[in-house]
């Protein structure tokens, strides 16, 4: 029951909009219990009265048959009641449940969404659609149980034991002499329970994350003849998880037998006594009745409260593991006081920008500054951190020290949806999302018309394809994009920036993996951007960064030099490079048949 508090303190914000409804299901269960106590009564009736050598009268009935009808309409309307009671307190417990679990899930998500790449990156993606999933419900069904066990159940035992007491008291300590045995056995196994269930968590939790990410890379798995590899991997995985699992088994399995056994030996002292002191005249066969059918309901809630150590224990460990999720704080934080968001006009400049991931100095002291309007193009070996400069701007990740300045403010000091509207990006490993091209484009721009959205469409050369497909724009890509072309993918994401129609934007690498024909798409796609955006272009190959006003070349985390492209030193940049680099290689090139070394 601690562990249930516990957890309510932890979730209160989460609980407190349901309060009304988790008091009005606990109250209806609670009077169900108030109820089913007065269940053996009406045999009691039955057996002292109408069976009786010398009945006596109930409400004045005196005719044996006329006080078993009274009996047994006595028993269907408790019973009865009892049944509405329950419906309505099970209805109205999932029903706040649910919508608790739907809240919980939606904060987790949201949450999720707020942390940082950095946290992500380290994180494995199975094992976070576990704790959004399977781990709020684990919660959830714990929260609702515990209100729907616990508290009615708890109120039965007391409350069969206070009319047992005063009915007599010997029998009610003779039916309930073995109760602390079994309580204390059964504390136990929970304490032992709780530890392996969190284990069997940690462990579904990294099943869930090898199969997702075996699934995501489901070509290369098939390209390189990794199935086996990957399956034994997985039945790897799947045998820890099993052997965690089984020893919850066996620990849960006790409970039944326990609960069975100590029920089996209250019943059969108290039959033994009952006997005893029926035959002696003491009590009334009866109330003897009374009391062997009360032993029995004793023992079901008791037997119920021992299975419900298995939810509580793997409840509290689901908990946890959400709880370590909200408890990350996000990297890139919203500013106590934000500026008024307004269209930037697309100054940039990064004032010594040192950035480190934990001992490994991504950027040292990197100092530029783009006006609106120009286009910067990031050039040098893999590794030199160019993706993590283009990163600062729409605060993905922020600088261990120094500033990123969007229109002279600190991009520190706007809002996240205000920053990134400014931002659009298009990557070399263009994302797209389960859905219709259509769909995908408007991600750029939710409230985007339909007309905004052809437009980007026709811009991008996105209809080039689309017309060929079945059903055009509202034809489905698949998860992950996976029937579109690499080519198609980035006009893609090129038709998302005409949409968003930002004042910044970042292209990281958009032809490096194309052919020269789909290059040559790609590139007329991005010819027909606005050309009065600052764009941040990080590029291998010379046919990318032709047009741009300057180029800035990065080793090391360190920026060696800037200019233009014709006035850059070649043979700098051919030091700094290797064969892979394509883009300063070519410029080389270019600039020594040129004769401008």
């Amino acid at each position: 029951m601690s562990g249930v508090l516990a957890v309510l303190r932890r979730f209160s914000g989460h609980v407190r909009p349901y309060r009304r409804l988790l008091a009005l299901g606990a109250l209806l269960a609670v009077l169900e219990v108030v109820v089913r106590l007065a269940e053996p009564w009406p045999l009691r009736l039955v057996v002292d009265h109408a069976l009786a050598d010398d009945p006596r009268p109930v409400l004045g009935l005196t005719d044996p048959m006329a006080v078993a009808a009274l009996s047994a309409v006595a028993l269907l309307v408790v019973v009865a009641l009892a049944a509405v009671l329950d419906y309505w307190s099970t209805r109205v417990l999932a029903s706040a449940g649910l919508r608790l679990a739907a809240d919980l899930r939606g904060t987790v998500f949201t949450h999720l969404h707020r942390l940082s790449l950095a946290f992500h990156g380290r994180s494995r993606v199975g094992d976070l659609a576990n704790r959004v999933t399977s781990d709020v419900d684990r919660t959830q069904d714990m929260l609702v149980q515990s209100l729907a066990v616990i508290g009615p159940n708890v109120m039965l035992v007391v409350g069969m034991f206070v009319v047992m007491v005063a009915m007599d008291v010997v029998f009610a300590l003779v039916a309930l002499v073995l109760a602390p045995l079994l309580a204390w056995t059964v504390h136990r196994s929970t304490v032992r329970l709780k530890r392996s269930s969190r284990e069997a968590r940690a462990a579904d939790g990294v099943v869930a994350a090898a199969a997702s990410e075996s699934l995501a890379v489901m070509p290369l798995v098939q390209s390189l003849g990794l199935e086996p590899t990957q399956r034994s991997t997985f039945d790897r995985l799947t045998g820890e998880s099993l052997r965690a699992g089984l020893e919850s088994a066996r620990i849960q399995a006790r409970f039944s037998p326990l609960v069975d056994l100590t029920a089996a030996g209250s019943a059969a002292m108290v039959l033994w006594v009952g006997t005893s002191r029926v035959l002696s005249g003491e009590i009334t066969l009866g109330m003897l009745l009374v009391f062997v059918s009360y032993l029995g309901s004793l023992y079901k809630p008791l037997k119920a409260l021992s299975r419900l150590s298995t939810s509580l224990a793997k409840g509290a460990a689901a908990a946890e593991r959400i709880e370590e999720v909200l408890a990350e704080l996000p990297d890139v934080a919203e500013p106590a006081r934000p500026v008024r968001p307004r269209r930037a006009r697309g100054h940039l400049e990064f004032s010594d920008v040192t950035l480190r991931y934990g001992s490994t100095t991504v950027l040292d002291g990197v100092s530029l500054e783009v006006e609106p309007g120009q286009t910067l193009a990031l050039v040098g070996p893999t590794g030199a951190g160019k993706t993590s400069l283009a990163s600062l701007v729409p605060r993905l990740v922020d600088p261990t020290s120094g500033a990123v300045h969007l229109d002279f403010v600190d991009v520190r000091r706007r809002a996240l949806a205000d920053l990134r509207s400014q931002v659009a990006v298009v990557l070399q490993d263009c994302l797209v999302m389960r859905g219709t091209l259509r769909d995908n484009i408007r991600l750029g721009d939710v409230d985007a018309s339909d007309a905004a959205v052809h437009r980007a469409a026709r811009l991008a050369l996105v209809d080039e394809f689309a017309s060929r497909l079945p059903d055009g724009l509202d034809t489905p890509v698949g998860e992950r994009g996976a029937t579109l072309s690499g080519g198609q993918r980035q006009r893609l994401a090129i038709a998302r920036a005409i949409l968003r129609d930002a004042p910044v934007l970042v292209l990281d690498e958009p032809t490096s993996a194309l052919d020269v024909h789909t290059e040559e798409l790609v590139m007329e796609a991005l010819s027909n951007l606005p050309e009065d955006r600052t764009t941040l272009l990080i590029a291998h190959r010379l046919s990318t960064i032709r047009s741009a006003d300057a180029v800035a070349v990065l080793d090391r985390g360190r920026l060696v030099r800037v200019g233009s492209p014709d006035d850059v030193d070649a043979s700098s940049v051919r030091r700094l490079t290797g064969p892979a680099d394509h883009a300063v290689t070519d410029l080389a090139q270019r600039r020594a048949v040129g004769g401008r070394s």
